[in-house]
């Protein structure tokens, strides 16, 4: 009995004890974790070092393939001083100074009765770091930093990008345009070593090789600039795209900035490109409309209408761009000269319901496919409730009171120049991975048969048409050029301003058409129209291209004339 009850009692106690541990435990772990966390978080921090990673680097390439850097990184090194740790610290200036090129008694007064660690120099090279860790000096240590160079300054700079260095998380991000859509892939991964001796070496950002050709970019960046400075316009856009695969060769914009100097800048807005944002295009839009309907068969080119120079809709008049009337003409005529009467005549004829049709099979209602950031909605709000009056859908046929992307209209534009197909529009080519594996950017179509062959090769016509009677600037000998100009008078309050963008959008050769232009200019001197303004400076790209890329002539009977 007595046995059982000292059982009973051990039991009891052990039990107790057992509790009384498992609280401690508890406790400790609760204290370790919660308590202690901010401490022991300290205690790592001061423990494991990081190290940033490299930046990958951004080429361009050209048409032989070569590729030439046009951002890349590199590592700069911050000289602390730590002068408990010195021996000698008269001495041990005295040597880093000679190294640095710098005043001995100005590196003393920085680190005069201070028992902290003190920053003597910044940012120097991967030489004069080598130089002073010789010395061997347990008073010295160096943080790295991760520069991001742009060698070219403000070459290409609205759709680079900028990428900044970020001291607390040891990483370079991407801030605006490539460098930003391609973030995950550049910035690479923070490496760390421990006091332990634990090393993790920092990866370097993946490379990226764009499809934008280093010639044809300094070329058109040429041509934008003369052409500024000619018509007296306050900004302006070149881009070239291939017609089959919407691969962008070249995208010139200004006014523009210098990467390197990017917190100089004093109105961000200059971050964002031209071609993340939306605008009234003007008469660059009829030829969808005027597709549609032919592809609906509502009417052919050779069908006429009456023009009065004027149209009255909703008690509003809208007037051709010369305010003349042209009395009966056929559709083609009136297409190539651009007169917006045409292009009201065919809204009325498509209606709104086959007129918002048609601004969904060219894909206006979506953003454009294309590896870029911060792209701007087209809006069409104006055509639908509690809008949609019939001068809304009037000014809509020929590109005011909607706005869309510069984007948009090439890949519009693709349509009649790809066969009736939309693919993805494409900046980069490449994707280069620190371990060598390689992701290519594929061309792809998004949508197909957009229209008939029958209503391309109309079109096609038609724009051919325009260049030889009208935009007559854009016209190359032996070559067969099709486009179309757009001259739109810019939003201001609730009316519009009496200045204008001048668009030109075209595509050659005709017979097989190997890329698309867009050319914009914003506010050029007054009364200059597209046709003298965007359509000259479409030829001059047209031009280096045929000799750049030894395009043949396909209108030779042209060359044999002369």
């Amino acid at each position: 009995m007595k046995r059982r009850r000292f059982l009973n009692l051990g039991f009891y106690f052990g039990t107790i004890s057992l509790i009384i541990i498992w609280g401690l435990i508890v406790f400790k772990l609760y204290e370790l974790q919660i308590i202690k966390a901010e401490e022991i978080k300290e205690i790592l921090k001061n423990d494991i070092k990081s190290i940033p990673p490299l930046r990958g680097t951004i080429y361009l390439t050209d048409k032989n393939n070569n590729l030439i850097p046009i951002a890349y990184s590199y590592y700069v090194y911050d000289l602390y001083f730590y002068p408990p740790k010195a021996k000698d610290i008269d001495f041990e200036i005295t040597k880093i100074a000679q190294i640095l090129n710098k005043n001995k008694e100005e590196l003393l007064k920085k680190i005069k009765d201070n028992n902290r660690a003190i920053v003597l120099e910044k940012n120097l090279n991967e030489e004069l770091k080598n130089k002073i860790n010789k010395l061997k000096f347990d008073s010295v240590f160096f943080e790295e930093k991760v520069i991001r160079k742009y060698p070219f300054n403000d070459f290409l700079s609205t759709i680079l990008g900028f990428a900044v260095y970020n001291e607390d998380e040891k990483i370079t991000k991407g801030l605006y345009g490539i460098e930003k859509y391609y973030d995950e892939y550049l910035r690479g991964e923070v490496g760390f070593l421990s006091k332990l001796g634990t090393y993790k070496p920092p990866k370097k950002g993946s490379d990226l090789i764009l499809n934008i050709d280093y010639y044809v970019q300094t070329k058109l960046e040429k041509i934008l600039e003369s052409a500024l400075e000619k018509y007296k316009a306050q900004g302006g856009l070149i881009i070239v795209v291939e017609a089959k695969t919407g691969k962008i060769l070249g995208i010139a914009e200004k006014p523009n900035f210098n990467l390197n100097e990017y917190n100089k800048v004093e109105d961000s807005k200059i971050y964002i490109s031209r071609i993340s944002l939306t605008y009234e295009p003007g008469s660059v839009m009829k030829p969808f409309f005027y597709a549609m309907a032919f592809e609906k068969n509502l009417v052919t080119p050779t069908s006429t209408y009456f023009d009065a120079g004027y149209s009255v809709l909703n008690n509003r008049t809208i007037y051709n761009f010369d305010k003349k009337g042209r009395g009966e003409i056929d559709l083609k005529t009136a297409l190539e000269q651009s007169l917006n009467t045409g292009s009201v005549y065919i809204s009325q004829i498509l209606g709104k319901t086959r007129f918002l049709e048609t601004i969904n099979i060219f894909r206006f209602n979506h953003q454009p496919d294309i590896d870029f950031p911060l792209i701007s909605t087209n809006n069409f709000k104006t055509l639908y409730p509690p809008y949609g009056r019939e001068i809304n859908f009037g000014t809509a046929s020929f590109g005011q009171g909607i706005s869309v992307s510069p984007l948009s209209l090439i890949s519009g534009f693709q349509v009649f120049a790809n066969e009736g197909k939309i693919t993805n529009l494409r900046i980069v080519f490449k994707i280069i991975n620190s371990d060598d594996k390689i992701l290519v950017n594929e061309s792809k179509i998004i949508t197909q048969n957009v229209i008939s062959p029958r209503t391309v090769n109309i079109i096609k016509e038609i724009l051919e048409g325009v260049v030889e009677n009208q935009a007559k600037k854009a016209k190359i000998l032996g070559y067969r050029v099709g486009g179309k100009t757009g001259s739109a008078q810019i939003p201001e309050g609730n009316g519009y301003s009496d200045d204008v963008i001048t668009t030109f959008i075209g595509f050659f050769p005709i017979s097989d058409p190997k890329f698309i232009i867009l050319v914009r200019l914003d506010k050029p001197e007054k009364s200059l129209l597209a046709f003298g303004t965007a359509a000259p400076t479409f030829k001059k790209v047209v031009d280096f291209l045929i000799n750049y890329y030894n395009i043949e002539p396909d209108k030779i009977e042209e060359l044999t004339k002369k």
